[in-house]
């Protein structure tokens, strides 16, 4: 069992709506003209506020051959961890639980495996006093080996999970669409011409996107309509953007979708501009962590 520091390097990616129609214009905008105000992708690198612990506990410390339910030693491992880490596993943005295997047996079967115990991981934390509203977890099966599978002591190393406590929102890459430019009003279905705006302005990212170790789509909306029916809205958009990116080649195994409905607004909701802001679909992107 040991712990490594490796620093993240991220950057911000966003996507930025322009601003709402100019007062006075009575004739709804069009989703040909809203596509029109968006502007190119814009990169900006990150000022080095996400920089945290990356945690590899290794399998063989923590579960029983071919078994995700977590023993003892892997409890007091991860509160070793925990007591090392303090205010800051508690203060975090996100953490983000993964699962791995060696490439032994059926390839389903492990990446069933990794999210099974990435699963026990995320639990037993969440039991300890985590918040369960900041925890990701998903399982990347044999895919993201750290040493070879031809050796015992190789395997031994892959079967792991990896705990990356995340800082700050800012410490994400980051893809911004505003909702307007991807979805009718009211509506999570993307039609065609929502696919291709979204194919012409994720080809720039798709690249960081497959050597990314983490991928969560969330949607947002403004506070116009009821809680429930916003959270239901958001959730609902973020899972089309997540099924469309799996279409174009994503892996759906690094990705979750997550709706915040109106709890997150980046804008005023008193002012039409501010609400169009609000309502946005974002792609936050964990970048692989430098070795």
């Amino acid at each position: 069992m040991n712990i490594k520091n490796k620093m993240i390097f991220t950057g911000l990616f966003g996507l930025l709506a322009a601003s709402a129609l100019m007062a006075g214009c009575a004739q709804k905008e069009t989703r040909e003209e809203a596509e029109a105000r968006a502007t190119q992708v814009e990169v900006i690198r990150g000022e080095g506020t996400g920089i945290k612990t990356d945690i590899a506990i290794f399998g063989a410390s923590m579960f029983k051959f071919d078994s995700a339910e977590l023993n003892d030693e892997g409890k007091a491992a991860i509160e070793a961890y925990r007591k090392k880490l303090g205010p800051e596993l508690t203060d975090a943005y996100m953490v983000v639980i993964v699962g791995h295997t060696d490439n032994t047996g059926n390839a389903d079967y492990n990446m069933e495996l990794s999210y099974r115990r990435a699963v026990s991981v995320s639990d037993y934390l969440i039991a300890t006093g985590a918040d369960a509203n900041k925890i990701r977890t998903i399982g990347r099966g044999a895919e993201e080996p750290i040493a070879s599978n031809a050796t015992r002591e190789g395997r031994e190393q892959n079967r792991r999970v990896d705990v990356a406590v995340i800082a700050e929102l800012r410490a994400l890459d980051r893809v911004v669409f505003p909702s307007a430019i991807i979805f009718e009003r009211d509506s999570a279905d993307l039609d065609e011409q929502g696919k291709e705006l979204l194919k012409k302005n994720i080809a720039t990212t798709k690249e960081l996107m497959q050597r990314a170790t983490f991928i969560e789509v969330v949607g947002h909306t403004d506070d116009k309509w009821e809680t429930d029916y916003n959270m239901e809205l958001s959730k609902k958009r973020a899972a089309s953007v997540r099924d469309y990116l799996v279409s174009q080649g994503v892996d759906a195994s690094k990705m979750v979708a997550t709706g915040r409905g109106e709890s997150m607004p980046i804008a005023s909701n008193n002012t039409k501009a501010g609400r169009a802001q609000n309502r946005r679909v974002e792609i936050l992107i964990l970048g692989r962590v430098q070795e």
